[in-house]
């Protein structure tokens, strides 16, 4: 009995948990995402994390694209700058390719001598880095090199640039306070020392020279800067026997320079040092075919023009044809002449000196080859007047030896028995100085030679009619003694005489006939 009391009592109680339990799993629910049963209160499903509420789940949504957005912004915010500055540096890199392009084309036309080009290509390397002061001295030399060459060829280039020269003389200055190695400091020098002479108003050559001597003393061995000073030394007249030493050093640290040796001879051959100068001459021609920049061209030019000068001078100090020729040989003289010869084939004067040398050394064809290109058909009558005497003897001697022109030597020995005839007088019949008087003489006289006895007077070989010698009686054969109380010596006195009167007036003449003195009036005309 008792145990159906408490069966009944038990089994109540075991199906109210059922129940209870059954009320509970009915009441819960299932999250979307991880199918596991959760509060139906619950907004956030405590297995995965997700929100199972549809209002907080639009909520995080919008949160999410709300962080999303802002996140977007920030880096937005963040591009938009490095953008920039990558453009920045791109931008940079570009200019930093042009500039290095700019420089390496002023390089590549300084070399080629082309001044202007190489400026120009500074001048828009400046434009992108305005402040460098390298492409500032660099732009600076090419300027003044340009400007100091301009001046060497034109006299009147130093007036019209002063200002610019002025301007030139301050940039150099300033940049010589700048950062500089030796070499460019020691090539800054040397262009303002160039550029002070040239302004009209400088007159302070000891400061021009310590220039020089500053920058010789950074770079010694720079030919150049070596060559510059000396050639200041020596136009500045400082000192010249230093500066000839500079020089001679220049050409020794570059043989390969046509400026350096043609500069030097010239120096030497002003002072009339010719064997030294000879070689250093033959030295610049040589070169020719070395020399790129216009100004060695020129000096490979110049140096042919010196060449032929001292030639011609030479052989008026010594005789090249024969005896002592500056230690030269006969082989090496005619080497000389050639190398001359090559250059001026018909000079005058050098087919002269060629002749004299071949006619002395018995080369009679080459004399006469040369002699005639010294001489024209139309040359042949100046003989009576003195004019190329000396070259138609040679001609003559020449044919003479050769017997080649026997027509062309009997041309030449007339004209001499005229010269011979005419050198023994002197003949004037109107005379005077151009836009003024010519005052008529109308006479032939014998020509004194420096012995004869002046107070003999003037022979009369001719008194030409109508003049006023004849008109005053004046015959063949009288001597002249007296001219207005002037005693005359020549034709040329007989003039000089006659000009301090005005025309028409009477003049006494003393006049020697037959032994005697006779006087007579002369009427100026």
């Amino acid at each position: 009995m008792l145990l159906l009391i408490l069966s009944s009592r038990v089994m109540p109680m075991s199906g109210s948990h059922h129940s209870n339990s059954q009320r509970k799993s009915s009441s819960m629910k299932i999250c979307p995402y991880c199918t596991e049963a959760i509060s139906p209160s619950a907004k956030k499903c405590k297995h995965c994390g997700e929100f199972v509420d549809e209002k907080a789940r639009k909520q995080r949504q919008k949160a999410k694209i709300a962080g999303v957005f802002g996140l977007l912004t920030a880096s937005l915010s963040l591009f938009y700058p490095l953008r920039e500055g990558y453009f920045y540096l791109q931008q940079k890199q570009q200019q930093r390719i042009e500039l290095s392009s700019y420089k390496q084309v002023a390089k590549h036309f300084e070399s080629l001598d082309s001044l202007k080009y190489a400026q120009k290509a500074l001048t828009r390397a400046l434009n992108l880095a305005p402040n460098d002061t390298d492409l500032q001295r660099r732009l600076l030399v090419l300027q003044a090199q340009e400007l100091l060459r301009e001046i060497d060829w034109s006299s009147t280039m130093q007036t019209q640039h002063q200002p610019v020269i002025e301007d030139m003389i301050l940039d150099g200055y300033r940049l010589l306070q700048t950062d500089l190695i030796d070499a460019q400091r020691a090539q800054l020098l040397t262009i303002v020392a160039r550029l002070l002479p040239q302004d009209r108003y400088w007159n302070d050559n000891d400061a021009v020279s310590e220039l020089y001597a500053q920058a010789n003393a950074l770079v010694a061995d720079n030919a150049q800067i070596v060559f510059r000073y000396g050639q200041w030394l020596v136009e500045a007249e400082v000192d010249v026997d230093k500066g000839i030493k500079l020089l001679t050093q220049a050409v020794q640290l570059n043989p390969d320079d046509a400026v350096y040796p043609h500069e030097l001879a010239r120096i030497l051959q002003k002072k009339g040092e010719y064997g030294l100068a000879l070689p250093l001459l033959q030295s610049a021609i040589n070169l020719l075919p070395k020399q790129r920049e216009l100004q060695r061209i020129r000096a490979f030019n110049d140096s042919k023009a010196e060449l032929r000068k001292l030639l011609v001078n030479a052989d008026k100090e010594q005789d090249i044809a024969q005896g002592e020729f500056y230690g030269l040989s006969m082989k090496e003289r005619q080497q000389l002449i050639e190398q001359v010869l090559q250059e001026r084939q018909n000079d005058r004067s050098i087919n002269y000196i060629a002749a004299r040398f071949y006619y002395a050394n018995q080369q009679d064809k080459l004399a006469e080859d040369a002699i005639s290109k010294s001489l024209s058909d139309g040359d042949l009558a100046q003989i009576t007047r003195g004019y190329y005497f000396k070259e138609f003897a040679l001609y003559k001697n020449i044919l003479e030896r050769t017997g080649t022109q026997p027509h062309k030597l009997i041309e030449i020995q007339k004209a001499f028995a005229k010269y011979q005839e005419a050198d023994s007088y002197e003949e004037a019949l109107e005379t005077g100085i151009e836009s003024e008087h010519r005052y008529k003489i109308g006479l032939r006289i014998k020509k004194q030679d420096d012995t004869g006895d002046k107070s003999q007077g003037l022979l009369v070989l001719k008194a030409y009619s109508g003049y006023p010698f004849a008109k005053a009686g004046v015959k063949v054969g009288d001597r002249l003694l007296m001219l207005a109380h002037r005693q005359p010596t020549s034709v040329m006195g007989i003039y000089r005489i006659l000009s301090n009167f005005e025309a028409g007036t009477s003049v006494p003449l003393s006049i020697e006939r037959n032994g005697k003195e006779l006087e007579v009036e002369l009427v100026v005309e």
